[in-house]
This record gives C-alpha cells, sequence and structure tokens, in this order.
C-alpha cells in the first residue's frame, strides 16, 4: 500500500529499519516528510540536524523519492508530531520505538504511545531488531 504523504519522524537514534520501512511505503509519487522536533531551535541546531540526517534524505532521493526536512521547536514531542500530521494532512507516520525501562516506564506514556493513541491517520511504529517489546 502506497502512501500520498508520509511523514517519518527522526531522532538522532532513528535506525536505518525505520527509514527502511517508510521506504517501502512511500512511491515516487508520495510527498514524504522528514520531521524532527527539539526543544530549543537554533540556526546551528538546525544546520548540524540536517548534516546529520542528510542519509536519510540521500537515501529516499536514490529510490526516486522527493523529501522536505522539517524542525519543529517542542516541549511535548507527541504533540508536536500529531500537530504536524494534520498540518500536513498526512496519511501515514512512521516512528521508531524505544523501549521501556524500569518500572516508571511503564506507568509513563512514551511519545510512540501518544501517537497511536492521538494520530489523524495509520500510525506505523517499527521496533528495532532484538529490541524488546
Amino acid at each position: 500500500m502506497m502512501f500520498k504523504r508520509l511523514l517519518l519522524c527522526l531522532t538522532e537514534a532513528t535506525p536505518k529499519e525505520v527509514v527502511g520501512v517508510a521506504l517501502k511505503l512511500s512511491s515516487p509519487d508520495t510527498e514524504v516528510h522528514l520531521l524532527h522536533v527539539v526543544r530549543l531551535l537554533t540556526e546551528l541546531g538546525k544546520k548540524q540536524a540536517e548534516e546529520g540526517f542528510a542519509w536519510v534524505k540521500e537515501l529516499f532521493e536514490k529510490e526516486g523519492r522527493k523529501t522536505e526536512f522539517h524542525m519543529v521547536e517542542a516541549t511535548e514531542v507527541g504533540k508536536a508530531i500529531i500537530s504536524f500530521a494534520k498540518e500536513k494532512n498526512c496519511d501515514v507516520i512512521v516512528l521508531g520505538t524505544i523501549p521501556r525501562r524500569g518500572v516508571l516506564g511503564y506507568f509513563t506514556e512514551s511519545v510512540s504511545d501518544y501517537v497511536v493513541k492521538n494520530s489523524p491517520c495509520v500510525a506505523v511504529l517499527v521496533r528495532k531488531p532484538g529490541q524488546p517489546v
């Protein structure tokens, strides 16, 4: 199934498996939005992020996909992702998951939990191979 508007959420720790799933869900006609949410947006930070995520953009472009890189400043990452997806009218959100750690991890809501519960569209969560559930 191909989507018209795909949102790929990126962090410094985004594994290639997450990017690979997004690539498989897209086609050359898909509008691909690469989103990185930060607490404080600076020109230097934006430049470093664009350089750090250049491999993602290059991978998509190598496969004939056009991408647009966005950085959003927000304290609540999940809300920023949902707001962006609504603004761009995305029909799928792809993001990685982080395993819960310790007792507190079971009582707090992760970004991926928030996105799944509040997404206006399909949300695809990708676990890194070997990562605990």
